[in-house]
């Protein structure tokens, strides 16, 4: 069995972290592991020394220390150099046997956890987790704080351990050029790595207040060049347009801050794309959450009409669930014990976990697409709800549709659980105690659907559950809903 081996950025990577990165003294430290790994198959473990908002820095000079007792790995140190970024990952890396880890990091003295880990043999699927929200210079917007798609994409794989990304730049407004776009495109195809690393191609599109607001259109592959109607057109009139440069179906929208005031993501029926056109929507980012009205970390300002996740879910559309950070300082999603930077955004970055059996685009792509996800904030969160046998994104119809209703979970973050939330139909349901960074129950419904059961369309008589997990650190999880039909 060969060893694990320390390993640097490459070389234009580190002098792309070192030019661009903002960080002064670390005072934190970052370990990202998979979060689905087999008993005895290597993989990697990324470690940075941040500083204060997660940034990367140059400005640390010592020795970390990782190690997973529990899982068979024997300490390994890492050594930081002054002048050279404080990031690095290890390959090769090995668990013994099935079971729930964290790595535990020593630095300067003070001690750090990973995210978690769950070690399964004979799993047909990995999660992986990624940013699928980041912005850069390219999408000319708070500019003076943006960085360049080279210190997105080399940040988000080499500091943020992420396994996929989307580097989504503002069109609408006059913000992109043809040439832009052929830039955004091109670098991101230059970053894509499978199954190492996956650049995910997406950008930003605004609609105007009651068109779908600010939507993400993600793709199978670039297209020659983008689609924007913010003028004179909404979200299902994009699509139409995006179609003839792209097959049918390799694109969709994704609705994000819905309920931000004057970009408002109502979605009326008529402008509706369908299920495989907008399959999710992102429920929270470095704006705030959007899940439902009264919610403890809302945007600053808020539509009053019926924009929440929440409102859409209750009409009657099968929205999964996904996070981002909208992050206009380039910098990836990271786990944060102290807050971001807060001169800017004012919330806590957001993250996806797709389940895919292969990591690349098209699975990506295909996994959201078909609500196989999961949204987090603040925490890389491991999350698994099945209701009825049914991963969170299905929908139930028919027989499959009748008798009580079972969700099962499992849940774990680098910090311990305070509870874990059964929603139904977007009110809480039951609620269960924290025990300790990681934990699995069930909770059963045993009430006939057909006196729970709302009215909307497509989806006709319905009724929908998902999980909410709150962490001690701040973070949050959220399954993506299923929903039991009625006849």
């Amino acid at each position: 069995m060969s060893e694990s081996r320390v390993c640097m950025p490459p070389c234009f990577q580190e002098r792309v972290l070192a030019r661009e990165g903002r960080g002064v003294c670390a005072d934190t430290l970052l370990i990202s592991v998979p979060l689905t790994t087999v008993p005895g198959e290597p993989f990697t473990v990324h470690v940075s020394a941040l500083s204060g908002g997660c940034e990367p820095t140059v400005h640390c000079d010592g020795r970390c220390e990782l190690a997973c007792e529990s899982g068979g790995v024997s300490p390994i140190s890492v050594f930081f150099e002054e002048g050279r970024p404080a990031t690095a990952y290890v390959s090769g890396v090995r668990l013994c046997g099935e079971g729930m880890y964290r790595f535990r990091g020593r630095l300067n003295g003070r001690e750090y956890w990973s995210n978690p880990t769950r070690c399964l043999a004979g799993a047909s699927y990995r999660i992986a987790w990624g940013d699928p929200h980041v912005h850069t210079v390219l999408s000319n917007c708070h500019a003076a704080r943006c960085r360049s798609l080279n210190f997105a994409f080399s940040a988000g794989r080499y500091v943020s351990g992420l396994q996929w990304m989307s580097a989504a730049d503002h069109v609408s407004n006059g913000r992109c050029s043809r040439g832009q776009f052929r830039e955004e495109s091109e670098t991101s195809d230059n970053y894509d790595d499978p199954p190492e690393f996956v650049t995910l191609p997406a950008y930003e599109a605004s609609l105007k207040g009651g068109c779908g607001g600010d939507n993400n259109i993600y793709m199978r592959r670039w297209p020659a060049d983008f689609v924007d109607h913010y003028e004179d057109g909404n979200v299902k009139t994009l699509l139409a347009e995006l179609d003839g440069l792209l097959d049918p179906d390799a694109s969709y929208a994704v609705p994000h801050h819905t309920s931000r005031a004057g970009k408002h993501g109502e979605i009326p029926w008529a402008i509706y794309p369908g299920a495989a056109r907008m399959p999710v929507a992102e429920i929270t980012s470095c704006w705030g959450n959007s899940e439902y009205r009264g919610n403890p970390d809302p945007l600053e300002k808020v539509h009053a009409g019926p924009s929440y996740v929440v409102d859409l879910l209750n009409q009657g559309l099968p929205l999964g669930f996904i996070g981002g950070t909208d992050t206009h300082v380039s910098n990836p999603f990271q786990l944060a014990y102290s807050p971001p930077a807060r001169e800017h955004l004012l919330s806590d970055p957001g993250g996806t976990g797709v389940f895919v059996e292969r990591l690349d685009r098209g699975a990506i792509f295909d996994a959201i697409r078909a609500r196989n996800c999961y949204a987090g904030k603040r925490e890389r969160t491991y999350l698994e709800v099945f209701v009825n046998d049914l991963r969170g994104g299905a929908i139930a119809e028919g027989a499959a549709s009748r008798g009580p209703r079972t969700v099962r979970f499992t849940a774990a973050g680098a910090s311990d659980i305070v509870s874990v939330e059964i929603v139904r139909n977007g009110e809480p349901f039951a609620c269960v105690p924290g025990s300790g960074w990681h934990m699995a129950g069930e909770v059963r419904d045993e009430e006939a659907l057909e006196k729970i059961a709302l009215t909307g369309r497509p989806l006709e008589r319905f009724a929908y559950y998902y999980v909410r997990v709150r962490y001690a650190s701040g973070a949050m999880a959220w399954s993506s809903p299923v929903w039991f039909v009625l006849g």
